[in-house]
């Protein structure tokens, strides 16, 4: 919730700065503190379906597609069938806008299965279809966008297959990179390929979020921070200039913010979930940033109230804080302080 209270001030985003922070109307305007799974979380707020710029939409919306890719990727594999995974990388630099790395990197890969060369290999090796993420982070040289690539083929592609693959990918990733004024990939790791033993696992790999983790309770809350790896997610980005109030992160966060607005984090190809069966039908990214996490109703905050605490930087969190550790007690009293409340019992 800090990461969001910041975004409340500091994004330029209109629909970032509006979620989880206004009322979507219902229940006259008030909101409702709930736990789930010892998680506090609210409702009755608007959502704004971002799967890039919001920790807590973002984390709803990556838990519906890792559910999804996952089944996908388990039902294809237990068939009997291959799942290879592919990560395609091209050589940045310190200084690159991540506006002009974004459409190189998202496009590439249509580039790469555009064409007879390609449809004469897909129809050689059986393979019957991609699911395709988009993952940005920044480290020392620089914003690196990077795709990870899930390739479904029929039967056992085997060694001959995986080769002729790679050497098909490489050469035509190589190709486009090199063509929008790139330097040449490693041979290797511009793009690197692996078969998947374990589909499921890959399906929830691909979802993951971008603080690295696979959603699970921060569905509910977009507070919880992974640590670091040598290089830090656009949310630890964020997270870094909530407590050091660095300008250039948060130029960074900007420029992220900005870059990515428009471009789809996961995308299928087309007819593959008709292909593999048996899945639910397909939900937009809004829906699944609207759908509620759930759980018991603990605190009811009158509409009145919730606008005077969203005022308060970093009150909404410490009010989840204080329901996760002592219930509407323990909310009443934090807003008793701030000479605010009370938040009522459920049906109160």
């Amino acid at each position: 919730m800090a990461q969001r209270s910041v975004l409340w001030r500091e994004s330029r985003l209109d629909r970032v700065r509006k979620c989880g922070r206004v009322t979507h109307g219902g229940d006259g305007g008030n909101v409702h503190a709930r736990l789930n799974a010892d998680v506090a979380h609210f409702s009755g707020l608007q959502s704004c379906g971002s799967v890039w710029a919001c920790p807590c939409c973002q984390a709803k919306i990556r838990n519906g597609r890792a559910i999804e890719i996952s089944s996908a990727a388990g039902r294809w594999h237990v068939a009997g069938n291959t799942v290879v995974m592919a990560t395609f990388t091209a050589p940045h630099d310190y200084g690159m806008r991540l506006s002009a790395l974004m459409p190189v990197i998202a496009g590439g890969f249509r580039s790469v299965i555009r064409g007879r060369p390609w449809r004469r290999l897909r129809d050689d090796l059986g393979i019957a279809g991609t699911i395709r993420a988009v993952e940005v982070t920044y480290g020392s040289n620089g914003w690196h966008p990077h795709l990870h690539v899930l390739v479904f083929a029929r039967g056992d592609l085997g060694a001959e297959g995986i080769a002729r693959l790679a050497v098909y990918l490489r050469g035509r990733w190589a190709a486009w990179i090199t063509g929008q004024g790139y330097r040449i990939p490693h041979a290797t790791h511009g793009v690197d390929l692996q078969v998947c033993t374990s589909a499921r696992e890959a399906g929830l790999y691909m979802a993951k979020t971008q603080d690295g983790k696979s959603p699970g309770n921060e569905m509910a809350r977009g507070d919880m921070k992974s640590g670091r790896k040598g290089s830090r997610t656009p949310l630890e980005i964020l997270d870094d200039f909530r407590w050091t109030g660095d300008a250039e992160d948060l130029a960074l966060w900007h420029e992220y913010e900005t870059a990515t607005k428009g471009h789809k984090a996961i995308t299928w190809s087309k007819g593959l979930r008709d292909i593999i069966g048996g899945l639910d039908d397909e939900q937009s990214d809004d829906e699944l940033a609207a759908v509620e996490v759930g759980g018991e109703d603990i605190a009811i905050i009158p509409a009145e109230v919730w606008a005077r605490v969203v005022a308060i930087p970093g009150l909404d969190g410490a009010l989840l804080d204080a329901a996760e550790r002592s219930g509407l007690a323990g909310m009443n009293k934090l807003l008793g302080r701030h000479g605010l409340g009370p938040a009522l019992p459920p049906g109160g």
